[in-house]
């Protein structure tokens, strides 16, 4: 059974206009939360995820380990789509 994951709540937590960072808490279907890392491109403004953190409440959905794992980075893109649908 291949992973689905869906945003049901998304904010952002930080913004630096100066640079064009920002970063947003999600949270998942599944009740895992993650913390997304956006940079703006400076010619369109559209912001392109560079790193996905899970936070530590939840086990991992994937591999349900209680510690660090990378299984969330293969769904980074999808998971930023759904997340940026919920800022608009």
């Amino acid at each position: 059974m291949a992973y689905d994951p869906q945003v049901v709540d998304a904010k952002i937590v930080s913004d630096n206009k100066k640079n064009g960072l920002y970063e947003m808490v999600v949270v998942l279907k599944d009740r895992t939360q993650c913390r997304l890392f956006f940079e703006k491109d400076p010619v369109t403004g559209v912001g392109q995820v560079t790193n996905l953190n899970r936070l530590m409440k939840e086990p991992c959905p994937i591999c349900r380990k209680d510690y660090l794992c990378n299984c969330l980075d293969r769904y980074k893109q999808t998971i930023a789509e759904q997340a940026q649908a919920y800022i608009k």
